[in-house]
């Protein structure tokens, strides 16, 4: 990690949180039952913001060859 800029670790840092928070938030609604339809709502509103966190954030802040 040496030679990289704090940006570029902080990017790849708040990426992966939120893919393992996104990752997670699949877990709970795939082990809900359908019985359980306001937190399914929930859940799935969890995600929507999360993929709307994770677009924000923005393409990696590293040049890129080519």
């Amino acid at each position: 990690m040496m030679g990289r800029e704090r940006a570029v670790i902080r990017w790849e840092i708040h990426r992966q949180v939120l893919l393992d928070e996104l990752q997670r938030a699949r877990h709970d609604l795939a082990a809900l039952e359908e019985k359980a339809e306001n937190a399914t709502a929930v859940l799935r509103a969890r995600q929507a913001e999360l993929r709307a966190r994770l677009r924000a954030l923005g393409p990696d802040p590293r040049a890129k060859m080519g």
